[in-house]
């Protein structure tokens, strides 16, 4: 009996593109949901064979290999990585991030410190939607949990325009990869004919998601085209390297870290 392959993904919308039709092979693929915080480690340690990364982790890890021509990237606007304030963003010293991110995490320091010049501090924080009961100042939020938090009273932070505004970049969120030494035969036409499958059905996609998170078909659709976006090449490659130095002058990555390609 041939192994299966384990594929780990993130359970959020973002990522519906990009596994599409690879449940439809239960025989030879299993796909495993975890959030982003938790997939390096399942791969590390041999738990699944392929993972979603969050973007800061290729760097920390340094075993990696990028599947190419894939990411979750936004160019602006990302709707799904949002910093939720009760006072004006120049006025915070005190914010809880979602311990379900790595790279968005990262993100908020590097956005808070570099573009707003502050230095808060920082803590933990996972209740989902109960941003009400929090006693810091800020919020960060990913994923579905941002695109569906009414944000009435807050002042938000989409984080994806922030870079934008600061860098005139895209930003990287996440990557598939593999481990160095491991050779998969054909993962990267596997993953990239799901993806090329996945973006012919945004619009298949867009309803069952509306279902699914009870948002409209028309905003479910506009993240799909607007918001997110999945290729991985010269601009995000530049912009996935500017965060790279961002995060080493911050302490949040180390030096020496190169870019390699899984070439299989």
């Amino acid at each position: 009996m041939t192994k299966k392959l384990r594929i780990g993904a993130v359970p959020y919308m973002n990522a519906k593109p990009l596994i599409y039709g690879l449940d439809q092979h239960p025989d030879e693929i299993e796909l495993i949901f975890e959030v982003p915080s938790l997939l390096p480690n399942m791969l590390n340690n041999d738990k699944i064979d392929v993972a979603i990364i969050p973007s800061i982790e290729y760097f920390r890890n340094g075993n990696y290999a990028i599947i190419p021509d894939i990411s979750i990237t936004s160019i602006g606007t990302v709707e799904s990585v949002k910093i939720f304030s009760k006072v004006p963003i120049q006025n915070i010293r005190s914010a809880a991030l979602d311990k379900s991110s790595l790279t968005s995490c990262a993100l908020t320091r590097i956005i808070l410190k570099e573009q707003y010049h502050l230095s808060p501090q920082y803590s933990q924080w996972n209740k989902q939607y109960d941003i009400v009961s929090t006693n810091t100042d800020a919020v960060l939020i990913i994923g579905d949990n941002a695109l569906k938090i009414i944000d009435d009273g807050y002042i938000t932070l989409d984080l994806g325009q922030s870079w934008y505004e600061f860098t005139g970049l895209p930003f990287v969120y996440a990557l598939w990869v593999v481990k160095r030494d491991r050779r998969i035969p054909g993962i990267n036409n596997l993953l990239k004919s799901a993806k090329e499958t996945g973006l012919r059905s945004i619009k298949a996609l867009a309803i069952t998601e509306s279902q699914r998170l009870q948002l409209t078909h028309k905003r479910c659709l506009n993240y799909f085209t607007n918001s997110i976006r999945y290729d991985f090449g010269k601009d995000e490659i530049k912009g996935f390297l500017a965060f790279y130095q961002y995060a080493m002058s911050l302490g949040l990555a180390p030096n020496g870290v190169e870019i390699i390609f899984n070439e299989t």
